[in-house]
């Protein structure tokens, strides 16, 4: 992959890549593979399941995308940027493009929801002003827009993993990065967080959700990409977990 960032950037939104990666491996210490020759392109704007059991390599190719880890060897680019070349000044900029959500909320208890997600502003440089403009538009998207005062230990889990989303929505990034984001919810508020990530994805935004619920995958049926033992094992354009294709998003078959 040799695209550029300036060609990228020029390119219409339907044929942009916003994220290549070819023949990438991962060699933890122990020769343990975390992920071996992997090749894949995600288009600008599509919404991707990442599946497989836990230690397939999934959370592994989610650092790798904001550079928390370090391929072995392969290329990685994000948004036309070379990742796996990149140097270490240059790293707080490609996460400020990066919005990423956790299975632990990760919030601060001692600081309410708008505190919460000013701070993710105020860590990136952006001034009282800017943060007074951009975070009722925030909070809104995320349903929260009646509850800018509650601390985190006065919100249900639901709530507080959409204050997560609203923090790493706050600085528009255009790939937002899900790793287990309804690991700790009931399946009920599960479909509702989804829904969200659904809505975030039709303003354009790219989002990747790794996951092992089987009933958000099926329900949703987007593009599946399945690891197993670190190796791509199956990328279906539209597909269940583990239960086939689906004919035009349709019924499985």
């Amino acid at each position: 992959m040799t695209t550029t960032t300036a060609s990228v950037a020029t390119q219409p939104v339907s044929q942009r890549i916003a994220i290549a990666l070819k023949s990438v491996s991962v060699l933890y210490p122990g020769h343990c593979q975390a992920l071996s020759n992997v090749s894949l392109e995600i288009g600008a704007g599509e919404f991707v399941f990442i599946v497989g059991a836990s230690g397939a390599g999934k959370s592994t190719l989610l650092k790798l995308l904001t550079h928390e880890e370090s391929c072995t060897s392969g290329t990685i680019f994000v948004e036309g940027c070379d990742v796996s070349g990149m140097k270490v000044n240059q790293i707080p900029a490609l996460r400020r493009r990066v919005g990423v959500v956790y299975q632990n909320f990760g919030l601060l208890p001692d600081r309410t929801v708008y505190e919460n997600v000013a701070f993710a502003m105020r860590v990136t440089g952006a001034g009282r002003r800017e943060v007074i403009r951009r975070l009722p538009e925030v909070l809104e998207l995320v349903g929260l827009q009646s509850r800018p005062d509650a601390f985190p230990g006065q919100l249900s889990g639901g709530e507080q993993q959409r204050v997560a989303i609203a923090r790493a929505l706050v600085n528009r990034p255009s790939l937002l990065l899900a790793d287990e984001p309804t690991g700790n919810l009931d399946p009920e508020t599960s479909l509702g967080i989804v829904e969200l990530l659904h809505d975030i994805n039709a303003t354009g935004a790219t989002v990747l959700v790794a996951t092992h619920d089987v009933a958000i995958v099926d329900r949703s049926a987007r593009r599946v990409l399945e690891f197993a033992d670190g190796v791509l094992v199956r990328d279906e354009a539209c597909g269940r977990y583990g239960r086939g294709v689906l004919e035009d998003c349709g019924e499985a078959v």
